[in-house]
């Protein structure tokens, strides 16, 4: 373990996870600054490394340089398909930084190729390319592995981010990435521009797997909390900063799953994410009918997102994801008097380059956001049967379908329940409210009338 177990458990309330190596294989050395690049169309051209990222037409780029040293670094590129070294295919389109060894003091051709997609726009690689000497680090990119039901699905593993020089035993922010429809962990491990930021914010980066497309659903969700469960078992994470992000199903994942979960999360941004699924699209084979809608949309769980400032990044040229998907859960938010922004941008669409626009502003929003451990007043609506609990306050339903509660410790010290729905029972953890702990005596009131519903304190 990176960090003492007795540190760990003051900070953090998630259960500890086997240890896992985050170390692993990178080059120390210097970054490759030109490149030749021969693009999709056919042209060639000696350019920076940095306008690689520049707008590309769809297509497969070939970048070329040349290295003389021990090894070199390729980085992790989205599209990144076969590497060769004069000539030999050394790689095929595998994922993540990749440590090649060249053997010898002669000069070498570097090729890699990479596809741009209609998404991406681009060419977005995690970093430069390095020459140099290998080493072992535990900074950067690498993977994280952990015990998941979910393997067979491609679970089990994800994506980390750790910044150069990080404390591992300071409690962290933390930033979530869930990753879009056809994507993977690392989709968002090649934005150079989302790694560059958390490394001047030092904040520490998930990239989870939802599981293939699937929409978030209740497995790809689990699949997410477990991911950050074990990088806690990890490293020190502070857990009243630990916020979420995504882009199309990610960002209507990010919503879905921290509405669900408010009491894990700071804050989340979401770009192009629907917040009600249209079940006349092909969602339905995914989701089935309405209920199973109801249990990932957003808009139908808004009550849980008091506590969580949201922020929204919509294009109005967007034809996948329209922009009502994010106006409605603005004038949702808005009307409960929560707290949310929304970006809307001209010219641009469902696309990568958007989530770059804005991607250094999201991490700084994360790095800065801290959760409420435990605020007057939970509002709380529960669709599935696992989900019973926020900041401290539990129901217990009173049988199948919804279930809604509104709790509020007012300036008197008394708890007044303003609203219980499909609930027969409301238990509160010592603390809870704003409490000190040493609650019992406090008047209950219902304000509800007819209602049967008990409160009690919980041990």
């Amino acid at each position: 373990m990176l960090a003492a177990a007795g540190a760990l458990a003051a900070i953090l309330s998630y259960p500890r996870a086997a240890a896992a190596d985050l170390s692993h294989d990178t080059v120390s050395g210097a970054a490759v600054e030109r490149v030749t690049i021969k693009r999709a169309s056919g042209a060639a051209s000696e350019i920076a490394w940095a306008e690689l990222s520049a707008p590309k037409t769809p297509g497969l780029h070939t970048v070329r340089f040349r290295a003389q040293g021990e090894a070199v670094l390729v980085p992790h590129c989205n599209g990144r398909e076969r590497v060769l070294v004069d000539g030999m295919v050394k790689d095929r389109g595998s994922k993540g930084p990749l440590v090649l060894r060249l053997g010898d003091d002669a000069p070498h051709e570097i090729a890699i190729e990479i596809a741009a997609s209609s998404y991406e726009k681009r060419i977005a690689c995690s970093e430069p390319a390095r020459i140099g000497a290998v080493v072992r680090s535990s900074d950067g990119l690498t993977r994280l592995t952990f015990a998941s039901p979910h393997t067979a699905k491609g679970g089990g593993e994800a994506v980390v981010f750790v910044p150069g020089g990080h404390d591992r035993t300071r409690p962290a922010a933390l930033l979530v990435g869930a990753h879009p429809w056809n994507g993977s962990p690392w989709t968002y491990a090649a934005y150079n521009e989302l790694l560059e930021q958390a490394g001047l914010r030092d904040m520490v980066l998930l990239m989870p797997s939802g599981l293939g497309n699937s929409l978030y659903v209740a497995d790809a969700e689990d699949e997410v909390m477990r991911a950050i469960d074990a990088l806690a078992g990890e490293l020190a994470i502070d857990r009243q900063r630990v916020s979420i992000w995504g882009a199309s199903m990610g960002g209507a994942g990010a919503t879905t799953i921290a509405f669900h979960r408010p009491d894990r999360f700071a804050f989340v941004a979401s770009y192009f994410g629907d917040s009600r699924y249209d079940l006349s699209s092909y969602v339905k084979g995914i989701l089935g009918d309405e209920k199973g809608a109801r249990r990932v949309n957003a808009l139908d769980v808004i009550e849980n997102a008091r506590h969580l400032p949201v922020f929204l990044v919509h294009g109005e040229d967007d034809r996948i994801s329209p922009m009502k998907q994010s106006t409605m859960l603005r004038d949702a938010m808005k009307k409960a008097g929560f707290s949310v922004e929304l970006e809307r941008v001209d010219g641009m669409g469902h696309e990568g380059p958007l989530v770059v626009k804005h991607i250094r502003h999201v991490v700084d929003r994360a790095a800065s956001a801290v959760a409420p451990e435990r605020p007057s007043r939970v509002s709380f609506r529960s669709v599935r049967d696992v989900d019973s609990e926020a900041y401290g306050v539990r129901l217990v339903r009173a049988g199948g379908g919804d279930a809604f509660i509104d709790v509020e410790r007012r300036d008197d010290g008394g708890i007044h329940v303003r609203a219980a729905e499909g609930v027969r029972e409301i238990v509160l953890a010592k603390g809870a409210l704003g409490g000190k702990g040493d609650e019992g005596d406090e008047p209950i009131a219902i304000d509800v009338p007819g209602s049967k519903v008990t409160v009690r304190w919980g041990p």
